[in-house]
């Protein structure tokens, strides 16, 4: 299942700070995750898998998870009974909002979790969803704890 049969999703505690502690330690440069939510309960993120940022451009302006470690967590997720709903990734120094970079690399029907990192500090966190349809992001309600 992917998050475009959710219009809302909900992240637990620890998997935010996990996500948050991620993006904090790794700036000035972007960092990047895997989103998990169990198989059947969609809507729900249980788990967060830091992923290493293997972009061989500016590593303060982009991210790229590589396809073997991406291959690593989808096989891990299956045997925990999780399915990939999306990733997350930071935004040094600037708003949590979908750049054109994200916008070129975006697979539709993933969620994306922007997280703001102004001077090593976490601001604001926002979600949102590719459209193939129109090449946009739109954005999805999420909270957590």
């Amino acid at each position: 299942m992917r998050s475009t049969e959710k219009n809302s999703w909900t992240i637990d505690e620890k998997s935010w700070d996990l996500m948050v502690a991620h993006g904090t330690d790794g700036y000035p440069d972007e960092i990047c995750g895997v989103l998990l939510f169990p198989e059947g309960l969609p809507g729900r993120i249980t788990e967060v898998y830091p992923v290493e940022n293997v972009t061989n451009e500016d590593a303060a302006n982009r991210y790229l998870v590589s396809p073997e470690e991406l291959l690593k967590v989808q096989k891990q997720a299956e045997n925990e009974g999780l399915d990939i709903c999306g990733f997350y990734h930071t935004h040094p120094d600037s708003p949590p909002l979908p750049s054109e970079t994200d916008r070129k690399t975006a697979w539709e029907g993933y969620l994306y979790l922007i997280l703001s990192v102004e001077k090593g500090k976490f601001e604001e966190a926002r979600a949102w969803e590719y459209s193939a349809d129109d090449e946009q992001f739109r954005e999805i309600d999420f909270n957590h704890g």
